[in-house]
C-alpha cells in the first residue's frame, strides 16, 4: 500500500511556439509526495514555502524567456520535466520525497512525470 499526500497549485504563464501567437495558461501543478525515513512528520507549511517560492518565479511570465527554458519550448512536457526535477531537489533538502508531478494547461490533457511506476488514484481492495 502506498501512502502519500497531494497538493495542488495553479499559476498563470504565457508562452509560445514557432510561429504561433503568445497565448497565457493558468497551469495546474500536482505532487504527490511522502515523508522520508529520517524525518519525524510532513510539515504542510514548508512544503507549501518550497513549492509556492519556487512557482512564484513563473507567474505571469512569459515562459520563453525564462533561463529554464533558453534550450527548449516551454510546452507542457518540457515544463513538468524541469519542475519535476527541480521541486524533487527542493523537496528532498527538507527531508519530502516526490513521487510523481502532474501538469496540465487544461483538464483534458495531464502530463506525468513520476520517479515510480503510476501511482493509484485510490486504493481498491479485493
Amino acid at each position: 500500500m502506498h501512502k502519500y499526500y497531494k497538493y495542488q497549485y495553479r499559476f498563470n504563464a504565457s508562452h509560445s511556439f514557432a510561429n504561433q501567437k503568445e497565448h497565457m495558461h493558468t497551469f495546474t501543478v500536482t505532487i504527490y509526495v511522502s515523508k522520508n525515513e529520517q524525518a519525524e512528520q510532513i510539515m504542510f507549511f514548508d512544503i507549501d514555502k518550497v513549492v509556492q517560492t519556487y512557482l512564484q518565479r513563473f507567474e505571469q511570465k512569459y515562459l520563453n524567456d525564462m533561463p529554464e527554458f533558453a534550450n527548449c519550448f516551454p510546452n507542457v512536457e518540457n515544463i513538468g520535466d524541469i519542475f519535476f526535477e527541480k521541486v524533487r531537489v527542493l523537496l528532498e533538502d527538507i527531508g519530502i520525497i516526490l513521487y510523481q508531478l502532474d501538469i496540465y494547461e487544461n483538464p483534458l490533457s495531464v502530463y506525468q512525470v513520476s520517479s515510480r511506476i503510476h501511482i493509484p488514484a485510490c486504493y481498491v481492495k479485493d
